[in-house]
């Protein structure tokens, strides 16, 4: 077996940073997750678009009454030198009420940082959620949610249930959020943060 290269060892880091900051916000670890960003570093997800120091005091406030657990898949980790870019699939998960019933939703994505190392080790800079598709299922297959036509009406597939799911809680979801429905977009998205990274595609 042959030894860490020093490559290695930087992609370690990276992996670390990316496991630790979703169990820190799932965990409501804040102080940690507050560790995992760079001072200027922001965060676009489908409720939020932002600083980090804001997204961190936001998840403070409906951390109680909005649970969600993130599942993360295998992420592809680039590092050029101190600069990093690094596509993580997640699944969110949330169980709680409907219109009155208890319901299961399930949020596909991916989430593309770029990571920046610095005196106190690997941060990110910059995270940006990619939608695939959403679920939402009965908790019992006895009681189906209510759903209205309109409640979908001109939803992009990319996260419509959860567009609706974060609207009756009171959030505001924009309809330009990048999703796999819109190809050009993500084009755009990818190749600046590649060319930021001062890597190849």
């Amino acid at each position: 077996m042959r030894p860490l290269s020093e490559n290695d060892s930087e992609l370690a880091k990276v992996l670390t940073l990316v496991t630790h900051e979703r169990q820190a916000r799932d965990r409501g670890w804040w102080s940690i997750l507050t560790r995992c960003y760079t001072p200027e570093a922001t965060i676009q997800t489908s409720w939020f678009d932002g600083t980090a120091v804001e997204y961190i005091e936001v998840s403070k406030r409906v951390f109680d009454h909005t649970p969600s657990n993130h599942r993360l898949g295998q992420p592809v980790i680039d590092v050029n030198g101190t600069r990093a870019i690094v596509e993580v699939p997640i699944t969110i998960e949330m169980r709680d009420t409907f219109r009155g019933v208890e319901v299961d939703l399930t949020s596909y994505l991916r989430m593309l940082h770029r990571a920046e190392k610095g005196n106190s080790g690997w941060r990110f800079a910059a995270s940006v959620a990619i939608f695939d598709h959403d679920t939402m299922t009965p908790a019992l297959p006895t009681a189906p949610p209510t759903l209205h036509p309109e409640d979908l009406e001109g939803a992009r597939p990319s996260y419509r249930m959860l567009r609706l799911w974060m609207t009756e809680r009171g959030y505001t979801v924009p309809t330009d959020r990048y999703g796999i429905d819109r190809p050009a977009e993500l084009t755009t998205l990818y190749d600046a943060a590649y060319d930021w990274a001062g890597l190849a595609r």
